[in-house]
């Protein structure tokens, strides 16, 4: 009968040979170990994901593309959150994470343009409605970690707890909306994997802006303007699209020197027919007023279905 030396001594040759059989094969026929299979090509690491800003590179090959975006930051990586280009910011801390680290756990960040974008300058690039986007295709730290985000233009996003954007998953929708703290307000902080979003300027929720102009910047004195833009007002009509209202001229010599704008969006030109590109665009879903400091030369206005993020409360007149 043989020992259990000589059994345990089989079992050890075993375990080598089979070891040694698994690494020939890692070797001459390519099966990568299990820690170094890619999961549809992510970066997974901080460090490779600073060398990575390419967000076209850190997707599978035959998915969609990605959103165009950055997970950078400094000079030229902040995008404007205003005017009417679907754009959308995620933050794993604050606005911007302003005490915390950039494209590192634990601050992690993203700001892009959920539907594409038509920049000048740049190739352009269109992103269906309702495309799904798994927030770890953006950056590996964000999925169950955001705590802020920002969406601005004319488009409505619909955020998940799950990726997929499964259409009964819990979550919420949001339209020119801005939260800096997800942990105050309901069960979404630290919640989010995925999300959607479509195009859209709610024209059948708009009902009526104010706008009043004022040459003076005194409040009680000089030549007033004052404008009332009901929704028939900017309905499409073959001479404009649908959301904005016909081109208003200045009165010869006017010299706009005072603004308040309730529940629209407004661009103002040196033409007098609003041709050409605007000098000044201001407005959004709640109140802006405006003393001065404006180009000078301004002779004419349009005004728009609102855009951006509405921190101050309407406080229009009618009639």
């Amino acid at each position: 009968m043989r020992s259990r030396t000589w059994f345990d001594c089989k079992l050890q040759r075993i375990i080598l040979t089979t070891g040694l059989l698994i690494r020939f094969a890692e070797i001459f026929i390519g099966i990568p170990g299990t820690c170094a299979i890619p999961i549809n090509n992510h970066t997974l690491g901080a460090d490779s994901f600073e060398r990575a800003k390419t967000l076209a590179n850190r997707q599978d090959e035959n998915s969609p593309p990605l959103p165009p975006g950055s997970t950078g930051s400094g000079p030229g990586a902040d995008l404007d959150f205003y005017g009417s280009e679907c754009k959308m910011g995620l933050y794993q801390g604050g606005f911007r994470n302003p005490n915390g680290r950039i494209d590192a756990f634990p601050e992690a960040r993203w700001e892009g343009f959920p539907l594409g974008t038509t920049r000048p300058g740049e190739q352009p690039i269109v992103v269906p409605d309702h495309r799904c986007v798994n927030m770890r295709d953006l950056h590996p730290s964000l999925p169950n970690q955001i705590s802020s985000f920002i969406l601005t233009g004319y488009c409505e996003c619909r955020f998940y707890h799950n990726e997929g954007c499964p259409p009964d998953d819990r979550g919420f929708s949001a339209y020119n909306r801005q939260d800096g703290a997800l942990y105050n307000n309901g069960p979404d902080d630290d919640a989010l994997e995925s999300f959607s979003c479509w195009r859209t300027n709610h024209f059948l929720d708009f009902s009526y802006c104010t706008i009043r102009l004022s040459d003076n910047p005194s409040k009680d004195s000089g030549q007033k303007i004052n404008v009332l833009f009901w929704r028939g007002d900017l309905e499409g009509t073959p001479d404009r699209m649908e959301g904005e209202s016909d081109c208003k001229r200045l009165p010869d010599g006017y010299n706009l020197r005072y603004y308040k704008i309730n529940g629209c969006s407004c661009r103002f030109y040196h033409s007098e027919d609003c041709g050409g590109g605007a000098v000044l665009t201001d407005g959004n879903p709640g109140r802006v007023e405006r003393v001065d400091g404006m180009p000078g030369g301004i002779r004419s206005y349009r005004c728009l279905l609102p855009f951006g993020i509405p921190w101050g409360a309407r406080d229009d007149f009618l009639g």
